[in-house]
């Protein structure tokens, strides 16, 4: 086989090679990226249920009425500079479950979960983001979310909307300018609507996957490089390779 053959060969191996790696790490990442987001729906619908059956359980233990559990006369907490209110059952509900909200940010995935009303009030978020105000509006917009309304964004009222079974998704900025990717599944009580259960996935978490994808490729491709580089030099005529080009002729 002549040289020229020789490198056709080496090249057309090499981007065989490249081409298949690539497809490799991006169906890893890809698979990665969906067990993620399944994760996450699975939690959101799971998050729903519980919270439906708090509702329930303290309705029917006359801890507080459905009358009660279904007031939308928000009442505004005085002295709060973030709009934030009071209702009926605000009270009662949050000692029962803040600290279950709490535990799907056991998930490092997860970088909210809370129960929010057919308005998009939060009678409690989670204790990270339920902090007392500090007349820091930067740091309490942050921090202090509970008995706020979020009705207005865009991808809660897709949430508060959707009545289907399993769990709605949406992009969702928040005030705080956070980009995430929310799941949201609906609340009932007795079979009527009482509100969304939402969780909301970092758009971070998901770039970093692609990050750790891009750094996978490059690397991969340098080797492939490397290799390549060393293969075709292997079989480079010794006589090219030993070609004196420091002659000492002189003109």
């Amino acid at each position: 086989m002549n040289f020229k053959n020789k490198i056709i060969i080496i090249i057309v191996f090499c981007i065989t090679i490249s081409a298949c790696s690539y497809f490799i790490i991006y169906t890893i990442h890809d698979r990665l990226e969906s067990q993620l987001l399944e994760k996450c729906h699975v939690e959101t619908l799971v998050g729903a249920r519980v919270m439906s059956d708090i509702l329930h359980n303290l309705a029917i233990n006359n801890i507080i009425s459905q009358a009660d559990l279904f007031d939308t006369d928000y009442v505004p907490v005085k002295g709060s500079s973030l709009k934030k209110f009071h209702t009926r059952y605000d009270r009662v509900l949050e000692g029962y479950i803040q600290k279950i909200e709490d535990e799907f940010l056991l998930d490092p995935d997860v970088s909210f979960a809370v129960l929010g009303d057919k308005n998009g009030y939060v009678p409690a978020h989670n204790s990270i983001y339920s902090k007392p105000e500090t007349g820091n509006y930067t740091h309490d917009l942050a921090f202090s979310r509970s008995k706020r309304i979020f009705g207005d964004f865009p991808a809660i009222k897709n949430a508060i909307k959707y009545r289907g079974r399993g769990t709605t998704r949406n992009i969702y900025c928040s005030d705080t300018n956070e980009l995430r990717v929310n799941f949201a599944a609906p609340v009932t009580l007795d079979e009527k609507h009482w509100g969304t259960f939402v969780i909301g996935v970092s758009m971070e978490r998901l770039n970093i996957l692609k990050n750790q994808m891009l750094i996978m490729i490059i690397t991969v491709m340098l080797v492939i490089l490397s290799m390549t580089m060393l293969a075709i030099l292997a079989v480079i005529p010794k006589k090219i390779l030993n070609t004196d080009f420091s002659s000492d002729k002189r003109y």
